[in-house]
């Protein structure tokens, strides 16, 4: 009989461990699901900020792009004037 109750009282402590064991598991299953929660949402802000910088990069080359043909038009225009003065000048010496 003292060997049945030492079997029984072994088998209570390893189902209480195992208790244990599965509450702290579940625990700690919320907390990283939890954390995962929140890694998601912070992957999902950063996908709007890259958006957000990739249409504002867009922009940017775009405008950066309409001033350097700006520039080069005024440049062609007034290397023309300057020809046209230059032709001016040589009709006027002839």
């Amino acid at each position: 009989m003292n060997d049945l109750t030492l079997t029984i009282t072994d088998l209570k402590a390893k189902v209480e461990k195992l208790v244990n064991l599965h509450q702290q598991l579940k625990k700690d299953n919320e907390q990283l699901s939890s954390e995962n929660g929140d890694l998601l949402k912070t992957i999902e802000g950063q996908k709007v900020t890259i958006e957000t910088l990739e249409t504002k990069n867009k922009e940017l080359v775009n405008t950066s792009n309409e001033e350097q043909n700006k520039i080069i038009t005024d440049t062609k225009s007034k290397i023309n004037e300057l020809v046209q003065e230059i032709d001016n000048c040589i009709v006027l010496l002839k």
